[in-house]
């Protein structure tokens, strides 16, 4: 092989590499919330399906991560005036116990959930991980990484999503 067919071929391969590390840590994965499982912190199976005919956001966390506290704080700030109709959920892969200890020390107004699985064996590769739900219970947008929820415009579109 000549040096052309060398630099296509590494050029391809880099392509290959780049579209796998998107779809595995940059995008987030298609999941049936209607299906998962989820336990309270009672340790009670939660049906997810109860919320329909709420606006959901579904925050995939956990209690170790600087971007998912950070993205927390921000929705916990602006949880009372801009988002009192919306259900926030807290999804976390960590154990009962964890989960209450990081929702007491943090005081976060926000219903949290134990996944019976770990993120992975859902698709979650990268956390924090959001899901926006309309009232039917359809994820209308999906997010890995942090959503500015405190950004008026930002806050305002991801509203009307949910409507």
């Amino acid at each position: 092989m000549n040096n052309r067919a060398y630099l296509f071929f590494f050029l391809l391969l880099l392509i290959i590499g780049a579209f796998y590390v998107y779809q595995k840590y940059q995008k987030a994965p298609s999941i049936q919330f209607s299906n998962l499982p989820v336990r309270t912190l009672q340790n009670e199976v939660f049906n997810l399906q109860s919320l329909k005919g709420k606006k959901v956001i579904v925050c995939m966390a956990a209690s170790w991560c600087p971007n998912c506290i950070d993205e927390l704080n921000e929705l916990s700030q602006i949880k009372t005036e801009s988002l009192a109709d919306v259900e926030v959920l807290v999804l976390s892969d960590e154990s009962i116990e964890k989960i209450e200890q990081f929702k007491s020390r943090r005081n976060y107004p926000f219903t949290f959930l134990k996944l019976n699985a770990d993120f992975a064996s859902i698709g979650i590769n990268s956390i924090p991980t959001s899901y926006i739900l309309n009232t039917k219970f359809e994820v209308v947008k999906q997010s890995v990484g942090i959503i500015q929820w405190s950004d008026p415009s930002t806050l305002q579109h991801l509203k009307t999503l949910m409507d």
